[in-house]
């Protein structure tokens, strides 16, 4: 580690398969990182992959964090970073995990003292009344899914409440199915953190409450509201009251930054701390990492990878049963919008192997067919999945159409193409128009559009709107990552179809996670001290090393206008798989 004299900001990833560390200076130069490999490094705990897996219940041993949060720091000291320049730190955490915490924990944690033992030795198992903590990818709360949608309405309406339908790993669900199947442990449980509260209340050296966009994660909260919804509770712990105490609500507003406290003594004594190190509130892995880049509203980040994401910045509360929104960690009033496919590069490697008529993972053929212009597939639309579907919901199927560009409508289905280069040019734009008409109804930035007729409407999903609302709305800047974002023809399909007004831009993020934990903490450590009043877009905006981000380019705006006829028959095409 070269030498520094600045202060330093640390920013954690707990993940499911690792804890990582990194360490920043004012500059947003990184210094020093350190992570912890569970499976590799702490093997007597027997997971794989970080988990414990029994059926479709899926968790991660409590006390193997702890034994990792040690670890973690010894490393930093061995290899000689001085973590009493460390001025604040915050991070991020596998979301939708939970931690059950028992009557004596707050207590224990206050009396965290280094030369009592290691964090594992003081306080495993006396301050958790569940030795293990439900993980993301456990899939075991069906029934208390259906309670959950049950109880207010349905899907729609519990994702108009908590910006979310009913999901396995969420919160809520996790906490009821505890409640009936494990009586014991929910009394005994004084008190519940997210992984990111959890981790926070060990820094702080007691329970610290909930953060807000965290919280979002749970199926418990109202968004709109700002407070967790009475009736849902209520399904959990007909003592309201109680299970609000639990919870230890309110939780953490995200207005401004909030000063949990000062690192605790345990720290300070065993590592080396500084005593005034402040600590921010943590949040979810997701929400971290759209506080790894400067992202402001309506800008779009689009993750390539086995499945495609897209995150967005938005002021627009409108929420889906095919989407996720969780109220944004640091911009008030600002929610970010989470949209999941699972067919993704899988789906495109099929056409690519088809196409190839081999496996042999070349994409040259594949890459020519996209962006051959003399490849006329101005009649045609398709879905490619593979694997069943989350946005439409819909099992696995591939199906293909032909319209009419003049009326939109759909003239007949067919079985395949002229020849299997226009499946490779249909996959891409069809996964990049279905991301443009799925944000769209959380931008509020517009271009122009020729008049249309106001009774022109079409569906996706839950939403129907005019047809001008889809012609006009355009994300402000769209950012690149994942493995198929190195593939510059299927990047320049997405830029052409999103059509982001001001630039396109790739860049790596194996850090993400990490990083926004880093920039949180440096912001709010400012921001609470009064060295500056700027929102945390346009600050993270002005210091951001913009010289690591590939600029690919503006978007063209006549190639945008070319695909809004495909519009139109995308959703009847999508309309036929819900109807048959």
């Amino acid at each position: 580690m070269a030498a520094d004299d600045s202060w330093y900001y640390l920013g954690f990833d707990l993940s499911t398969q690792q804890l990582k560390c990194l360490a920043i200076n004012e500059t947003l130069r990184i210094i020093h990182t350190e992570t912890i490999t569970f499976d590799k490094e702490l093997p007597h705990y027997k997971t794989h992959k970080g988990v414990y897996v029994n059926g479709d219940s899926i968790e991660c041993p409590v006390a193997m964090w702890l034994e990792a949060l040690d670890l973690l720091f010894s490393k930093f000291v061995s290899n000689g970073f001085d973590l009493s320049k460390v001025k604040a730190i915050s991070g991020s955490c596998q979301q939708h995990g939970s931690v059950y915490w028992t009557a004596a924990a707050d207590e224990l944690l206050k009396n965290l003292r280094s030369n009592k033992g290691s964090l594992r030795e003081q306080l495993s198992p006396k301050a958790f009344s569940r030795s293990t903590a439900p993980n993301w990818q456990d899939h075991s709360t069906g029934k208390q899914c259906h309670e959950f949608e049950a109880a207010v309405g349905g899907p729609q309406e519990l994702a108009r409440i908590t910006g979310s339908r009913a999901h396995f790993r969420f919160t809520g669900t996790q906490i009821l199915k505890i409640a009936e199947e494990e009586p014991d442990a929910y009394r005994d449980t004084a008190a519940i953190s997210l992984v990111s509260s959890f981790l926070a209340s060990l820094f702080t050296g007691f329970l610290t409450p909930l953060e807000e966009a965290e919280a979002c994660g749970m199926n418990l909260y109202d968004i709109e509201k700002r407070e967790f919804y009475p009736r849902l509770l209520e399904l959990v712990d007909k003592d309201r009251p109680r299970i609000e105490r639990k919870l230890m609500a309110p939780p953490i507003k995200c207005d401004k930054p909030v000063l949990l406290g000062n690192v605790c003594s345990y720290f300070v004594e065993k590592y080396g701390f500084n005593s005034d190190c402040s600590v921010f509130p943590f949040t979810g892995d997701n929400l971290a990492t759209i506080c790894s880049l400067p992202l402001e509203k309506n800008d779009v980040l689009v993750s390539l990878g086995t499945s495609t994401t897209i995150l967005l910045v938005t002021d627009q509360y409108h929420p889906s049963a095919d989407y996720h929104l969780f109220i944004h960690p640091t911009l008030p009033q600002h929610y970010m919008g989470m949209i999941c496919y699972c067919n993704g590069a899988l789906a495109r490697e099929k056409v690519r192997d088809h196409l190839n008529n081999d496996t042999s993972q070349d994409w040259s053929s594949f890459n020519k067919a996209v962006l051959d212009e003399h490849l006329n597939n101005d009649d045609e639309v398709g879905v490619y999945f593979p694997l069943g579907e989350i946005v439409p919901s819909v099992p696995a199927i591939y199906k293909r159409a032909k319209f009419d560009p003049s009326t939109g409508h759909i003239t007949k289905f067919v079985d395949n193409f002229a020849s299997d280069e226009h499946d490779a040019k249909n996959i891409v734009e069809m996964q990049a128009l279905s991301c443009r008409v799925r944000i769209s109804p959380l931008l509020t930035s517009r271009v122009p559009v020729e008049d249309l007729q106001s009774d022109v409407r079409v569906r996706f999903d839950y939403d129907d709107f005019p047809l001008r609302d889809y012609y006009s709305k355009r994300p402000r800047r769209a950012f690149f990552v994942g493995g198929a974002s190195k593939n510059d023809a299927i990047v320049k399909k997405f830029t052409e179809i999103l059509g982001a007004t001001k630039g396109n831009y790739r860049l790596e993020t194996p850090n993400s996670c990490a990083l926004g934990g880093c920039y949180k903490a440096l912001w709010s450590d400012l921001y609470h001290s009064g060295q500056t009043s700027q929102s945390f877009d346009q600050f993270l905006g002005e210091k951001f090393p913009w010289n690591e981000v590939e600029h690919i380019g503006d978007s063209d705006d006549a190639a945008w206008h070319h695909y809004n006829k495909k519009i139109m028959p995308l959703s009847e095409l999508e309309s036929s798989l819900l109807n048959r």
